[in-house]
Parts: structure tokens; sequence; C-alpha cells
């Protein structure tokens, strides 16, 4: 059918975005809604206020969730900010909730998969997108494909190693990369709270040429650059896109880009070449977007094997 409705969801730590869709993910908006994350059933209660208003027109539902997730069979192994999920059964327990077709991806691969299709990455046939958020999550785009990996969890960027003498927790990629990283150095220099400012007063110090703020982002950029070259030395892909709330902000994807630069034009020996490096184009519509996608797919699938 060409009417076919879907709701699109992309459950995050702070906030579920969703939108009703169309199979070509055309003329849709946005909404969202406060997630409320401590117990399980406070999750459902969330997805009741948005599905059931809609639940007599869609032909689906496609969701984005943080953590390991079994796409095939629906089962959140983990949940990120989600605490209390392990190995939860998420698509038969909605399914039996809604009597709706449901699929389940990843947060961090539904972004890649939405670039992949409608975004910076629909001409590329090896690419990657990195997320910056609370954590660095991400997808890997591989000869045209989404590649998830053994266990399901490529492109868990957070869990790099950064230092290989002290490998606690605070030498995670997503420590010392995470949007906080950012913000902590330039309010310790400013003697202030680093909860007391946020990633809008920043930049807007930095727009002020404010000399702690750009050191800030020169640093920032620098350190996000070692993931992306160390990623590129294991997978050497055509680019890289970077999404999360912070990625709106142009001067520091410029700046990622020239501390990346920087490394290949001082490393004329190197054999890896240097990938290009782009924002996502879909922003924050992408966990939706990338959701739909996988629903699509996983749907193809299923006839196929059939």
């Amino acid at each position: 059918m060409n009417n076919e409705k879907y709701l699109a969801i992309d459950i995050g730590g702070t906030a579920i975005k969703y939108t009703l869709i169309d199979k070509n993910a055309e003329n849709y908006k946005i909404d969202e809604i406060e997630t409320k994350k401590e117990k399980e059933e406070e999750l459902y209660d969330s997805l009741d206020k948005i599905i059931l208003p809609h639940l007599n027109e869609i032909d689906g539902i496609a969701l984005s969730f943080p953590g390991l997730i079994n796409v095939k069979d629906g089962i959140a192994h983990t949940g990120g900010s989600f605490k209390w999920v392990h190995d939860l059964p998420l698509k038969s327990i909605l399914e039996e909730r809604y009597s709706k077709r449901i699929w389940i991806e990843n947060d961090g691969k539904c972004s890649a998969l939405a670039e992949f299709w409608k975004g910076n990455l629909s001409n590329v046939k090896n690419g990657i997108v990195m997320v910056l958020g609370t954590g660095i999550g991400g997808g890997i785009i591989l000869n045209g494909q989404l590649y998830r990996g053994a266990n399901g969890s490529a492109g868990e960027f957070s869990s790099i190693l950064t230092n290989f003498k002290d490998q606690n927790e605070a030498n995670r990629f997503s420590k010392v990369g995470d949007c906080k990283s950012l913000i902590k150095p330039y309010a310790k220099s400013k003697g202030i709270n680093y909860n007391d400012i946020d990633g809008r007063e920043f930049f807007e110090e930095y727009h002020k040429s404010d000399e702690i703020a750009i050191k800030s982002l020169k640093d920032y950029a620098k350190i996000i650059s070692a993931g992306i070259i160390n990623t590129q030395c294991v997978l050497d892909v055509e680019k890289f896109c970077i999404g999360g709330g912070i990625s709106a902000q142009d001067v520091l994807i410029d700046e990622i880009k020239e501390a990346v630069h920087e490394f290949f034009i001082n490393k004329t020996s190197n054999p890896i070449k240097e990938p290009k490096i782009e924002k996502c184009f879909l922003e924050n519509a992408a966990g939706c977007i990338g959701a739909l996608y996988n629903f699509l797919n996983m749907e193809k699938n299923i006839e196929y094997e059939k």
C-alpha cells in the first residue's frame, strides 16, 4: 500500500522523540516528551501517550533504543541509562501491548542507518556515524550495509580505551569525549561549577572570542579526533558523520576536521588515508528515520525468508 503509516520512536535518556511517518520518510514532524526511566512501567506509560492516539492509523512501530539490542528477536540485553534493562524481550512485550508489528534497533545504529538512507552517508559505501552525547555511540556502514559485529556491539565507541596503563572508567572515550568533557575544563579554569553552565552558554562565550573557551574547544576536538583516527586505522572508511546535539555547532565540526587534518599532514608516511568529516544531516530526526529504515528492512527480510 502507498498510504502506509508508521510511528517512529527514538527513546533517549533525556527525551523520547517520535513522529508519524510514511514509508518514504517524507512530510514528518518530530515531537518529543520527557523520558521517565527509573521504572519499567514508566517507559510503557510514556509509550502509551505516544502510541495509543495513533493506534488505529498505523501499520507498525519502529523503535530506536539505547544499549545492546538483539534485532532479530527484539531483546534489549542492556539499556544505556535505563539501568533496569537486562535481557528485556521488548519487542514481544510491546507487540502484545499494542497488537502491531514492532522492530527495534540500537540508537547509534539507527543514526547510521538514517544518514545512509537519507543523509550525508547516502553516497558512501563505507562510513561511520559518531554520536557525541552523554556517552559516545554510533554506527558503522561497511560495503553498503550496517555492520553490527559478532555480538551486536559494533559502533559502541564509548568503551575505547584512552590509557592502556590505567584502564579504569575515567580513561574510556565516553568519559574524556562526552559533552561534559568540553565544558568541565572551561568551568574549572573559570572557577565555576560545570553544572552551572550548559553548551549554549559555552558557545556564546566561544563566539565572544573568550580565550579559555577557544582553548577548551580545540582540546576537546583533539580528543574526538584521536577516536576518529584510531577507528580509521582499523576500518579505513570514506567519511565520518558527527551527530548529537552538540554537532549543531559548525565550529565544533571545523575544529575536529582541523585536528584530524593536522595529524595526517604531519604523518606523511602514514599509509592510512584521511577521511572526510561532516556533521549528520538529519540531526535530531536521525533516530526516528533510522528506526523506520530498520523496520522496513526487517519486514522485507521476513517476507524474503517466507
